[in-house]
């Protein structure tokens, strides 16, 4: 057999980390195995913990390796030194610590949520603080459950704003609660089956049962009262 070249130690840990990267993004059943040309999302873990299948992400820095491939360092929601209203979201198999794997590609992900309560179809879903499993919040709308994993939902993205109500007075600068108002056949109504978390930046408190428009921004709720 004639030898035609070698890799080099450095080739050889990024081919052996690309080859990591697309098995953890290979699909967990048969008839996933959809017809999609879009280029791989890889990244690699740097959040000091593994990041279980479908959890949420946020990228910190992006590498391009010449000749080789992108890549970007994903930390857990919220690590303040990431961008918030950027969320990737992992695929089929969990990524541990400092090792490489695959982001889907949207618009509609599977995504593991926190076991809090049970959630609809049309619910507002985003980050938890210090989790990779998501809440409450903005940046996806829920489409339906999904039996591929446990907690699992498949979602959309969707950054449009909501109307609200405050529950409790709120005052400026300060997180609260609110809830959501939906527009029915009869006209708005409010939701009171779910709190959201908001935060006031309005310079002004804003007081209880107060109408909202809530707005997505940077990765949280942005809530401005109507007049």
């Amino acid at each position: 057999m004639t030898r035609i070249g070698a890799f080099n130690p450095d080739q050889a840990q990024r081919v052996w980390a690309a080859t990591l990267a697309h098995e953890r993004g290979r699909p967990a059943r048969p008839n996933d195995q959809l017809f999609n040309e879009q280029e791989p999302i890889l990244v690699r873990n740097t959040s000091g913990h593994t990041i279980p299948p479908f959890g949420l992400m946020l990228p910190k820095t992006c590498f391009d390796q010449p000749s080789s491939y992108n890549y970007i360092d994903v930390v857990r929601p919220f690590d303040y030194d990431a961008n918030l209203s950027i969320v990737l979201v992992n695929g089929f198999k969990e990524i541990p610590d400092n090792e490489f794997g695959t982001a889907q590609n949207g618009p509609v992900f599977r995504v593991t949520h926190d076991d809090a309560i049970t959630y609809n179809v049309g619910d507002r879903l985003g980050c938890v603080n210090s989790s990779f499993f998501a809440g409450l919040g903005p940046l996806f709308r829920v489409l339906g459950e999904d039996d591929i994993a446990e907690n699992c939902l498949r979602v959309m993205s969707d950054f449009s704003s909501m109307m609200g109500q405050s529950v409790l007075p709120i005052a400026d600068g300060a997180s609260g609660v609110i809830r959501r108002r939906v527009l029915g056949s009869g006209g708005w109504t409010t939701d009171t089956s779910k709190s959201y978390p908001a935060r006031n930046d309005t310079g002004t408190s804003i007081d209880a049962a107060s109408r909202l428009i809530v707005l997505s921004v940077d990765g949280i709720f942005s809530i401005v009262q109507v007049c």
